[in-house]
């Protein structure tokens, strides 16, 4: 063990930030501002639809972190969301604890779960389409389980009158329960997801879940326990996961069963496919954009937001394999490349 923490310790050091990654964070804290102001130009509504929309933002990071980097997919994610929801909404009302000590509840539980599925099912070797299908089933699992256990869970209706989010701690207090307060909090929390998660990829750790993703098989005769790994990086992205779901119960006062549905851990498989794998910054966009197109959209037609998210993955699977942020991506680099060199010297334009 402590020599494992010894080589994690090694590969999470930080290397020097490159040129392009400062103008990237120029760039990013400018777009943070433009956030922050929010507030004081849209009205209540647009502010907390934008809100909504940040914290499943932070839901599509832990996703992207997980599928995107380590290209492990998994089809029940939305299950350490709800898990983490449901702490915060157990612990404020029945046990009348803090926002705080809820969410402590729910990461605790996200977390002891992950690690049991992740190690029970990579260390048997279980990957692909049946590490999916088996999370899936979880998924089912823990939906019915809120649905049945209605003395602790509230069955279908779910826990309503949950407190906003309030921060007390030993002589200091901080309510973020109004509508300004819950949005700016919801924008840091976000800030500083985005922020750790850069951060963790960057590292030579990053490179080696890389390497993983590319071809475990190789990563595993390089020396590096590559089931030890992935459990681990499952396990940090069912507790981002859970995080945004404390946040979410918080903000809305709010939980129910459907926060385990298959149509949100099929939403954000879209959200990360559409703005890209691995590139952090496009799912966190695509999260954003289409959570405020769905709100819209149920606004009109509550079934029709299905046929479009189908829709979607077809244009996504078919056109934008490598998603948008992707295919820029792409496009710069071609249009970066120098001409070809003609290969003769009568193409050249030399008279021989």
């Amino acid at each position: 063990m402590r020599h494992r923490l010894h080589a994690l310790t090694t590969l999470l050091s930080q290397p020097s930030i490159a040129r392009g990654e400062k103008r990237s964070l120029w760039v990013g804290g400018l777009l943070v501002l433009a956030l922050a102001s929010v507030p004081w130009l849209l009205s209540s509504y647009a502010t907390t639809a934008m809100r909504d929309a940040l914290i499943l933002a932070i839901f599509a990071l832990s996703y992207d972190l997980l599928w995107g980097k380590a290209m492990v997919l998994t089809l029940g994610h939305a299950v350490f969301f709800g898990v983490g929801a449901y702490g915060v909404a157990i612990g404020t009302t029945q046990l009348e604890w803090s926002w705080l000590q809820g969410m402590g509840i729910g990461l605790a539980a996200a977390v002891l779960l992950a690690a049991a599925v992740g190690y029970f099912l990579l260390y048997a070797g279980v990957r692909l389409h049946f590490f999916a299908i088996i999370t899936m089933a979880v998924l089912l699992i823990t939906r019915q389980l809120a649905t049945s256990w209605q003395s602790v869970t509230g069955g279908d209706v779910g826990i309503l009158g949950i407190p906003g989010i309030r921060i007390d701690l030993p002589g200091w207090s901080l309510d973020l329960s109004d509508e300004r307060s819950s949005y700016l909090a919801a924008l840091l929390a976000l800030v500083l997801a985005l922020l750790l998660v850069w951060a963790l990829i960057r590292t030579r750790y990053g490179l080696v879940l890389a390497a993983i993703g590319m071809n475990e098989f190789r990563a595993k005769h390089c020396g590096f326990d590559t089931s030890w790994h992935l459990v681990l990086v499952f396990t940090l992205s069912a507790a981002l996961a859970a995080f945004s779901g404390a946040l979410y119960a918080g903000t809305a006062g709010v939980v129910a069963p459907d926060l385990f549905s298959i149509l949100l851990s099929t939403e954000v498989i879209l959200w990360v496919a559409v703005g890209g794998r691995g590139t952090l910054i496009g799912p966190v966009i695509a999260a954003v954009f289409f959570t405020r197109v769905q709100q819209e959209v149920s606004s009109y037609s509550t079934d029709l937001w299905p046929l479009i998210l189908g829709i979607l993955f077809l244009v996504c699977v078919l056109a934008l394999p490598h998603g948008i942020v992707g295919l820029l991506r792409s496009r710069r680099k071609a249009g970066a490349e120098p001409p070809p060199v003609p290969d003769t010297v009568a193409g050249a334009g030399v008279e021989p």
